[in-house]
């Protein structure tokens, strides 16, 4: 990292603090901006988890309608965005725990997240493949899930998914591991028979 990146982190963090305190004295317009910032992330996350756009939407709304009422407990304002991301996640497993999920589709989230697409062909194999992968990702526990999502999808840091989901970095590492395992395990399957198990 140059140093130029590091000032420009620093200044961003400083930003993004003082934007949180902001809120935290009822600044809505402040809030407003931290919305902003991770509504996109947030409902991507969301939506990767649920595979249907508007449940992804209300629950993104759900979660920062619950952080802004909770902001005054945040202890650090340098760890919003793992606090965020952590009452997202409680938000989605809540949900699916409750409720069975709609048919899997293919996630075009997914598909853009993995897909490089150079020629009509290459689209074709690369659609194909986000499909298995989606289908591999819907057959795993939602905690296992989550956590590939958080790391693969959404590009947390180690040790922010540690603080979203309050566990040691070790048991970070060693979860994202056995996702990873069972992903490729389920990816295998569907290769194999098509996506049906």
């Amino acid at each position: 990292m140059t140093g130029d990146s590091r000032s420009y982190d620093t200044a961003h963090g400083r930003a993004e603090e003082d934007l949180v305190h902001r809120a935290a004295r009822g600044d809505e317009h402040a809030y407003g901006q931290l919305v902003r910032r991770y509504q996109a992330r947030l409902y991507n996350f969301v939506r990767s988890m649920v595979r249907n756009d508007e449940l992804a939407e209300d629950i993104t709304q759900e979660s920062f309608v619950k952080a802004f009422f909770s902001l005054k407990r945040l202890k650090s304002a340098g760890s919003f965005k793992s606090w965020l991301f952590r009452i997202a996640n409680n938000n989605t497993l809540d949900y699916l725990r409750k409720k069975k999920l709609p048919e899997i589709d293919t996630d075009e989230h997914l598909h853009e997240s993995y897909v490089d697409e150079r020629s009509p062909e290459a689209a074709t194999v690369a659609r194909e493949r986000s499909r298995h992968i989606a289908w591999a990702l819907a057959q795993l526990k939602p905690d296992q899930r989550s956590i590939l999502v958080m790391c693969d999808l959404q590009g947390l840091s180690y040790a922010e998914i540690a603080e979203a989901l309050r566990i040691p970095f070790g048991t970070v590492q060693s979860r994202i591991f056995y996702a990873r395992r069972k992903l490729k395990e389920h990816l295998d399957t569907s290769i194999i028979y098509g996506g049906e198990g």
